[in-house]
C-alpha cells in the first residue's frame, strides 16, 4: 500500500514537473516578448500643406510613451529626405532629387533629443522656411524620431553609455513623420493609369480590382478607387465604396501599384463587378463577370464532369459491342 502511495506520489510530481518546465519558458518568452514589442507612438503620421516662396511655415507632432512599460525612453529627431523607390518602397537615406530641397529648410524650435518615462508625451515644433526663388512643384521631407528604449533596473544606468553591457540593453526603433509639400509656381498635374483590371476567376481570397497609376506630373497627387460588386441578375449593390473610396497619394514621377477588395467576399458565387480608378483627370473603368468556386467545389464539378463522360462513353462502347449469337 506503501509502496503504491509512494508511486502515485512521485507521478503527481512528476507531472507538475513538466507542467512547470512547459509553462515556465511560455511565461518568459510573454515577457520578452513584452519589451520587444515596445511601440512609442507619433501624432499625427504626415502632413500635408501648400505653401508660397517666402513663406514660414510652423508645424508640430507629438512623441508619446505607453504606460504600460517600465522603462524609460530617451528620443531624437532629424530630418531626411523622403524617397520611394519604382516598387514604392521608402528611403529615408537618398534623396528625391530637385524634390528634396526642403530638408535644407527645415529647422527645430525644441530641443532635438530628451527622455521620456512611460506615459509621458512631448512636443517637437518645427519650421519650414522657403526660399523666395523655391521653385513650383512637390517638396517631400521626414522627420524621424529615434527612441532609445532601455531594459533593466535603473540600477543599470551606469552601464547605458558607451560599454558592450550598456549595448547589449538598449534597444532602437524609429517612426517617420511625412511632410507632403506643394510649392506654389509652375505646376504640372499630370496622370496615366498603366494599367486597371478584375481578376475573373477565383478559388480563394477576395474579389478585387487591381492597377498602376503613373504620377507624371511635379507634385504629388491622391488617386481614387471605387469598387463596386453586384449579383450575376440583378443591380442590387452587394458592397460598394463609392461613398468612402479608398484613397492613394502619388508622388511625382513614380507608379504606384493598388489592390482594393471587397473584404467580406462570400466563399462562392458569380458577381458583376465594376472597378474605377480616378487620378488628376484621368480615368479607366473595367467592368467583369467574376466566379468565385472554392477548390473543394471545383474537385466536385470535375468529378462530376469526368463521371459523366466515362459513363457515356462506356455506354457509346456497349451499342457498338457486337452481340454473341447463340448456337443450337
Amino acid at each position: 500500500m506503501k509502496i503504491a502511495r509512494s508511486i502515485k506520489t512521485r507521478w503527481i510530481l512528476l507531472n507538475i514537473s513538466m507542467i512547470i518546465m512547459i509553462i515556465a519558458p511560455l511565461l518568459l518568452m510573454a515577457r520578452v516578448s513584452a519589451k520587444e514589442g515596445f511601440i512609442f507612438s507619433v501624432s499625427p503620421m504626415k502632413e500635408k500643406i501648400v505653401l508660397n516662396p517666402g513663406d514660414e511655415y510652423s508645424g508640430s507632432l507629438e512623441v508619446i510613451v505607453p504606460d504600460k512599460y517600465d522603462n524609460d525612453m530617451k528620443y531624437s529627431v532629424e530630418v531626411a529626405p523622403f524617397f520611394v523607390d519604382e516598387n514604392y518602397n521608402q528611403d529615408f537615406n537618398k534623396e528625391y532629387g530637385t524634390n528634396s530641397e526642403i530638408v535644407k529648410w527645415i529647422s527645430f524650435d525644441t530641443p532635438k533629443s530628451g527622455r521620456l518615462s512611460p506615459g509621458q508625451k512631448t512636443t517637437i515644433i518645427y519650421a519650414i522656411n522657403v526660399p523666395e526663388d523655391a521653385a513650383g512643384g512637390g517638396q517631400y521631407a521626414a522627420i524621424l524620431v529615434t527612441a532609445d528604449i532601455w531594459h533593466g533596473d535603473e540600477s543599470d544606468e551606469g552601464k547605458r553609455e558607451g560599454d558592450e553591457i550598456g549595448a547589449a540593453l538598449k534597444e532602437e526603433k524609429k517612426i517617420a513623420y511625412t511632410i507632403y509639400a506643394e510649392i506654389t509656381g509652375d505646376i504640372t498635374r499630370q496622370g496615366k493609369i498603366v494599367d486597371i483590371n478584375v481578376p475573373g476567376f477565383l478559388l480563394s481570397g477576395n474579389i478585387a480590382g487591381i492597377s498602376s497609376i503613373e504620377n507624371a506630373g511635379n507634385v504629388h497627387g491622391e488617386a481614387k478607387y471605387t469598387l463596386q460588386v453586384f449579383p450575376l441578375f440583378s443591380s442590387e449593390e452587394l458592397y460598394t465604396n463609392e461613398e468612402d473610396p479608398s484613397t492613394r497619394t502619388i508622388l511625382p514621377g513614380r507608379i504606384l501599384y493598388n489592390q482594393t477588395e471587397w473584404a467580406n467576399t462570400p466563399a462562392m458565387g458569380i458577381f458583376n463587378v465594376v472597378y474605377t480608378v480616378e487620378f488628376e483627370g484621368a480615368t479607366a473603368q473595367v467592368s467583369k463577370m467574376v466566379i468565385k468556386c472554392p477548390i473543394w467545389l471545383l474537385f466536385i464539378v470535375i468529378f462530376a464532369i469526368a463521371a459523366i463522360i466515362i459513363y457515356f462513353v462506356v455506354k457509346a462502347k456497349a451499342r457498338k459491342s457486337p452481340r454473341k449469337v447463340g448456337t443450337e
